[in-house]
């Protein structure tokens, strides 16, 4: 089956969070045509994965500012700086230390199951 010219248009604003009436009015398209085309399975199927690569690309740009964020804290525990800037840094450090660690150990356990091979059930 033909796709609609209109498909990837659709498909990429509703994964961005628009309707279906909103996203057919910006790419000129008419309603009753946006709704039948949003119907198809494999729309819904590619607007899972756009937004999935949206997902993808904003955890890597949070872990780049999560290190520069750490990175300025550290620079805050600098003994050149006022002790109430200090102990906020690390307050703010021993605050998340917690959550990251167990976070961290989460997806370790997380990958060493998902390495294991998959058992058939007899």
């Amino acid at each position: 089956m033909k796709k609609s010219k209109f498909f990837e248009p659709l498909a990429t604003l509703v994964a961005a969070g628009s309707t279906i009436r909103a996203a057919a009015d910006v790419v000129g398209c008419a309603i009753p045509t946006a709704y039948h085309v949003s119907a198809d399975d494999d729309f819904r199927r590619r607007v899972a994965a756009i937004r999935s690569e949206i997902t993808i690309q904003a955890v890597g740009r949070l872990a780049d500012s999560a290190a520069l964020a750490v990175d300025t804290l550290r620079a805050l525990l600098d003994e050149s700086n006022e002790p109430g800037i200090r102990l906020n840094a690390s307050k703010a450090i021993l605050a998340a230390l917690p959550s990251m660690t167990e976070f961290g150990e989460l997806r370790s356990r997380i990958d060493a199951i998902e390495s294991q091979p998959l058992r058939v059930a007899q």
